[in-house]
């Protein structure tokens, strides 16, 4: 059996995809392989994979069609021979002697997996940067650890790149991905299965991964995975519920790991899409409370503090904490109350000088259909789609166009958000982009008093 199997998840980073590979065929390992899994890949990825297929045969190569991270990283877990698998980003790299020394750690420990620590980096203009970053701070290194003994573990930025995992380990406690679509925080969940349930884990010191931070394409930095985050945390439930052991302690640690990621998530989001979220964020936070999960070290004072501030006035938290952009339902002293938030939701929309209907499906007509019946003017509303090749130029006589025609309106036209899933979020984005002031996205809660109205 080979020592390491690298698993490389490949989706369109030709820029960086080279660095990447040269690293890994450049380890003073030489037992190993390297799994590159490329998902569909449409720009030239595969070839870059190809020609170092040529030099080096311990690369092996996955196609399949774009199914995502989860899928992907799955399939290489199935294929990987060696003893030990470490997971390398193709946009990152690695010090050349990362795997050797890795290896040797997890051999003197007998280790389930061995982590390191990492660099942050980033190449702007030619001056590249590697700053050291500490993910286990104030957890010991060099010395075997046993995850359930010490939560923090748990709470640790994810880095499921920064170490070497048994396979057996892996193989025999069924820890899998996420198949989840795109690549969406998978690491979350994964982290956490991993911690539930090693018994010998050991923390080095030393950096051997080098994590860009500067690729603007990488998955954390797309807002239409913006629930993505909670998927993850569903996982980690049904992964708790199907291990029928340690039940409380684990839900304990869940409720605090799923805050850090929840609010982290909410902070960094565009301003556009943060409301949205913060609604499940408050969920959640009710649902820890009612299960009496807040408490314990593991949740600080000042953790505390913040959950009460949100639970006793989530309005005027967000109000505080939001960014300057707004979804114009803020501007009426909204309540997260969902019959008031649909309410006034509602209302804005019969008061607004013009009303552009985002979307010319079902939801976009529901609306239409309810503002009409309002009295709202149909002279006053127009719809609006991406592309208009394969719609319709009207729509009950209101005309439809593509949003693009609408720009000298950024002002003074209230856009209503009629679509599903994770295009709202798509679409709000380039509403945002574009300049458009006064947004509303009509979710669950519009489209059940819209109903409500038409069907009273």
């Amino acid at each position: 059996m080979m020592k390491v199997s690298v698993l490389v998840p490949i989706y369109n980073v030709e820029k960086y995809l080279s660095k990447c590979l040269e690293s890994l065929c450049s380890q003073t390992l030489q037992d190993m392989e390297m799994i590159c899994i490329n998902d569909g890949s449409t720009d030239a990825s595969r070839e870059i994979v190809e020609q170092y297929r040529k030099k080096d045969s311990r690369i092996k190569v996955i196609d399949q069609d774009n199914s995502g991270y989860g899928i992907s990283m799955n399939r290489g877990l199935e294929k990987a021979e060696g003893e030990y698998i470490a997971i390398v980003e193709s946009d990152d790299f690695i010090e050349p002697d990362m795997m050797e020394r890795l290896y040797e750690q997890a051999e003197k420990y007998s280790a389930e997996l061995v982590k390191s620590n990492c660099f942050y980096y980033t190449n702007q203009g030619g001056k590249e940067e590697n700053r050291f970053v500490n993910l286990f701070a104030d957890l010991p290194a060099g010395q075997i650890l046993f995850p359930m003994e010490n939560p923090e573990a748990f709470l640790k930025l994810p880095s499921i790149w920064s170490g070497i995992y048994s396979r057996d380990f892996l193989m025999s406690n069924q820890i899998r991905f996420n198949e989840t679509p795109g690549a969406s925080y998978q690491d979350v969940s994964f982290s956490f299965q991993v911690f539930a349930c090693a018994k010998r884990v050991v923390f080095v010191s030393e950096a051997y991964y080098h994590y860009r931070t500067d690729n603007a394409n990488s998955s954390v930095k797309a807002p239409n995975k913006v629930f993505c985050i909670c998927d993850e945390l569903k996982k980690i439930d049904h992964f708790i519920e199907e291990r029928n052991q340690d039940h409380d302690f684990l839900k304990w640690v869940a409720s605090r790991l799923g805050y850090r990621v929840l609010m982290e998530n909410y902070r960094v989001l565009a301003s556009a899409f943060q409301y949205t979220l913060f609604l499940r964020i408050v969920d959640y936070l009710r649902g820890y409370q009612e299960q009496g999960y807040l408490y314990g070290d593991i949740w600080g004072e000042e953790d505390v503090r913040e959950v009460e501030r949100i639970l006793d006035n989530p309005d005027l938290f967000f109000k505080q904490t939001a960014k300057a952009f707004e979804d114009e339902r803020v501007n009426h002293s909204i309540s997260l109350n969902q019959k008031i938030y649909g309410e006034a939701t509602l209302s804005r929309l019969r008061e607004s000088e013009r009303v552009v209907i985002y979307g010319a499906g079902k939801i976009g007509r529901e609306l239409m259909t309810y503002l009409l019946s309002a009295g709202y003017p149909k002279e006053k509303m127009f719809f609006a789609v991406t592309i208009l090749e394969g719609n319709e130029n009207f729509i009950e006589e209101i005309p439809v166009k593509e949003i693009s025609e609408y720009q000298g309106w950024t002002d003074t036209a209230l856009v209503a958000v009629a679509v599903k899933g994770q295009l709202q979020f798509e679409i709000l984005e380039l509403l945002e982009k574009s300049g458009f002031k006064k947004v509303i996205l009509v979710d669950q809660f519009v489209r059940a008093f819209i109903k409500e109205g038409m069907y009273a």
